[in-house]
């Protein structure tokens, strides 16, 4: 029925949390408190009761291991019984190890809490697969997509939509493909790495890019390599001030024309990375921001969820919409 296709699932984890210690839990960005008002706004939007509700489960270590090195595993589940504390980037191999810095932390439930976030989005990608939801909406963390196989960074420590990923294109998923759309404002460093070569998962991502911002990476000239070359699709905002419309752009303009070509090639058009290079240098700063850029996450996130379900997000206005196909297309 059109109702049993309009199931959305959510899995929210509020149990297994980890916390910055306690002289930087004032200030640190990466808190529970960054999923628990996410939620309270889906409840203020009397959206939870809309939802299909999906326990949270933790990640099994093979699921894992279909992404991570078991060394990897290993210096996770040793922080279970580490002092906790702030500390760079952990990366494996000859010479690894925990780097010096200050924005990473852990704590005793930050591996069994980075194993539920990871389970949590397979949980959700199981029940599409078996048609019990048609989408979902994992409100997780610790966060993941700078997990690299063999690197814990930017406060993420399992990859989780790798793992989902792997999942779903296991024997017992049964899928042959997977297209992975990564839209944070900072560039999926860690979930390019992992699929880079992978000519089974298309990954596309939007993000800011250049002037020193975070993590550095994602050049549009950086389009995978190998069997999977042409399946790794940057856009790089050298922007401030992107929002709605620019995002819905680029969907229309890139992300659609390249999805679509899938089914029916062996691989995306291999004009992509120019096309998406200049057509996200050519952006301009909007004159009128969309709706959404100065609504706080939480509010965007209740937004999303009406749109998913059909209602509508609200308006976007029209003359901050930028072209929809990119120069000289």
């Amino acid at each position: 029925s059109s109702r049993h296709f309009m199931a959305i699932g959510l899995v929210y984890d509020g149990h297994a949390q980890h916390f910055p210690p306690a002289s930087a839990r004032a200030t640190h960005i990466e808190t529970p408190e960054r999923v628990s008002v996410i939620y309270r706004a889906l409840g203020k939007a009397r959206l939870l009761d809309r939802l299909t509700r999906v326990a949270p489960r933790e990640a099994t270590r093979a699921e894992a291991e279909a992404v991570h090195t078991a060394e990897h595993l290993d210096a996770l589940e040793a922080l279970a019984d580490a002092e906790p504390s702030l500390r760079g980037a952990w990366r494996g191999g000859a010479g690894g190890g925990w780097s010096l810095g200050r924005d990473m932390f852990h704590d005793a439930q930050t591996a069994c809490a980075a194993r539920r976030a990871a389970g949590g989005v397979v949980a959700l990608t199981e029940g599409v697969l078996r048609g019990e939801i048609s989408s979902g909406f994992a409100l997780v963390r610790p966060p993941g997509h700078h997990a690299c196989e063999d690197r814990m960074a930017g406060f993420c420590f399992l990859n989780s939509v790798a793992v989902a990923a792997r999942a779903a294109l296991s024997p017992r998923g049964g899928l042959r493909r997977v297209l992975v759309v990564d839209w944070d404002v900072h560039h999926g460093d860690g979930t390019q790495a992992i699929f880079e070569e992978d000519p089974a998962v298309l990954f596309f991502s939007l993000h800011r890019f250049g002037r020193g911002f975070f993590p550095g990476t994602g050049a549009a000239s950086c389009v995978g390599g190998g069997a999977a070359a042409g399946r790794t699709v940057n856009v790089p905002f050298r922007r401030e001030g992107m929002g709605d419309a620019e995002y819905l752009a680029a969907f229309d303009a890139l992300l659609l024309p390249i999805a679509r070509a899938l089914p029916s090639s062996s691989s995306p058009p291999r004009a992509h990375p120019r096309l998406a290079r200049d057509w996200a240098e050519s952006r301009r700063e909007p004159s009128i921001r969309s709706s959404s850029s100065s609504r706080p996450a939480s509010t965007r996130r209740a937004a999303t969820w009406r749109t998913s379900r059909g209602a509508g997000a609200g308006p976007l206005p029209d003359s901050s919409l930028p072209p929809s196909s990119p120069p000289g297309g």
